[in-house]
């Protein structure tokens, strides 16, 4: 996985947090994963290829996003929200934006996948010409989802894999 930087501990909190470094055509910008109290087993994190996620994302059903998905980085810029998006990448390594969540439905008659949050992060990262960047998904999605959409010669992590249990 390119974009792991290791682990971080976050100054507000001390939690440790799985830290990601993607490269973008205007600046470096930074993403993290945390542990949370339960289930850190059944999370995800695959880093995908944008232009293959881009169209695995177009692919799904009409839903909600489909005028964001078939837009361009020109409409995605002129979104109100494309700037909080921007606003929330610019406060760096020390405070990193936290990974889109994604799930991957294969079974369908058309492979797809569909956001539970992280729209506006993802066309910020598109828009910025990000070749690849890493997403939180179900464990049981993950497989697929590396399959249609991963990065070459990468593979998926649990979050309780990029992020062991501290030891007190």
């Amino acid at each position: 996985m390119e974009s792991y930087l290791g682990l971080q501990a976050n100054a507000l909190n001390g939690q440790r947090a799985a830290l990601f470094r993607v490269r973008t055509s205007v600046a470096d910008v930074y993403m993290s994963v945390s542990r949370s109290n339960y289930g850190n087993e059944e999370r995800a994190v695959v880093e995908v290829d944008c232009a293959r996620f881009l169209k695995l994302w177009r692919d799904g059903p009409r839903g909600e996003h489909t005028g964001l998905a078939n837009g361009t980085p020109q409409t995605w810029r002129a979104d109100p929200r494309f700037e909080l998006a921007a606003e929330g990448f610019s406060f760096g390594e020390q405070d990193p934006v936290p990974l889109a969540e994604v799930s991957c439905r294969a079974s369908a008659a058309v492979p797809y996948v569909a956001f539970t949050d992280g729209v506006m992060r993802t066309l910020w990262l598109a828009a910025y010409a990000a070749k690849s960047f890493p997403v939180e998904c179900g464990a049981t999605d993950a497989e697929a989802l590396q399959r249609l959409a991963g990065t070459a010669g990468s593979r998926w992590f649990s979050v309780a894999e990029l992020v062991p249990p501290q030891i007190a």
